[in-house]
């Protein structure tokens, strides 16, 4: 991969390989050891499990031990101020917080000077783009293979829908899944709808997606990618529902959004109910659960 035009110096010229791990929660407590605890959390009423907030911080383990296996990578906790009521903390801060005060899982001294946060997705499909944007800002250059965590019932909008999306090649990209405390059935059945959502609009522009989105800076912060990245300015700033045929840092996929199913030998899976959450997707009553969890993660 190429450098691209931005910023004139980059800190970290010889990493090569980008691991993000999606943000779902803003900390709200003071202690972050009692990250464990929901009520450490700011959390949405459908984010309300008991077990909700240890999922948080085995995202935030799963990405260190991902990191420590690949000393070429950087590592990027993603995730803006999403919530107003949560105060001006931002998702990817609370995790890498997190990690910090459980001393990096071990790993303090080979992972931590490589751990960043990315402070202004409001979404999914931003986790993944501006974490590589975040990845050349410290670079000065594009991830040439991508590893993204977060919950196993959301792989198919990653590796079928977003990666499409961006055109990222398929064989260098890796989803890590884990469990998700128990509400693996009920999340995969309004990730049906989720999944459709961005299969109409594949980078959440209009409709939900977009209302979402927008609700999701209230400190109207936006994001200053565009500036710092002006290569892929151009895909930033597109909306479809076509995918984005300009040109770009990375060798173009040309399979469309949602062509095949995801999994084979780039998947990657870990921690528990990941078998329930893929007969959760054929099995759950789905127009009930969009009723109950129209907010569920996006």
């Amino acid at each position: 991969p190429g450098a691209l035009g931005g910023l004139e110096t980059y800190p970290y010229p010889s990493a090569m390989d980008l691991v993000v791990v999606c943000g779902h929660a803003v900390y709200t407590a003071g202690d972050y050891s009692r990250a464990g605890e929901e009520s450490s959390w700011y959390l949405e009423d459908y984010q309300r499990v008991k077990g909700r907030a240890e999922t948080f911080v085995e995202h935030a383990k799963v990405g260190v031990m991902e990191a420590a296996n690949n000393p070429k990578a950087l590592l990027v906790f993603s995730g803006g101020k999403t919530r107003k009521s949560a105060g001006s903390l931002g998702e990817g801060t609370s995790y890498w917080e997190v990690a910090r005060a459980n001393r990096w899982f071990g790993k303090v001294d080979s992972v931590a000077p490589r751990a960043f946060t990315e402070d202004f997705a409001r979404d999914s499909l931003e986790n993944v783009m501006f974490s590589i944007t975040r990845f050349h800002e410290l670079t000065g250059k594009v991830p040439r293979k991508l590893t993204v965590v977060g919950y196993e019932f959301k792989r198919d909008r990653f590796v079928d829908l977003h990666r499409a999306a961006l055109r990222f090649p398929r064989d260098r990209f890796v989803y890590v899944g884990t469990g998700a405390a128990g509400t693996e059935e009920r999340s995969a059945a309004s990730e049906i709808e989720v999944r459709a959502q961005f299969k109409a609009d594949p980078y959440g522009c209009s409709g939900e997606l977009g209302r979402k989105r927008r609700e999701r800076d209230p400190f109207n912060v936006g994001q200053p990618y565009s500036r710092t990245n002006p290569e892929l300015a151009p895909l930033l700033a597109h909306c479809g529902p076509e995918l984005f045929d300009g040109n770009l840092p990375w060798p173009k996929a040309t399979e469309r959004v949602g062509d095949f199913p995801s999994g084979g030998e780039h998947a990657s899976k870990t921690g528990e109910g990941n078998g329930d959450a893929e007969k959760g997707e054929e099995s759950a009553n789905a127009e009930t659960s969009n009723q109950n969890h129209a907010h569920d993660d996006v």
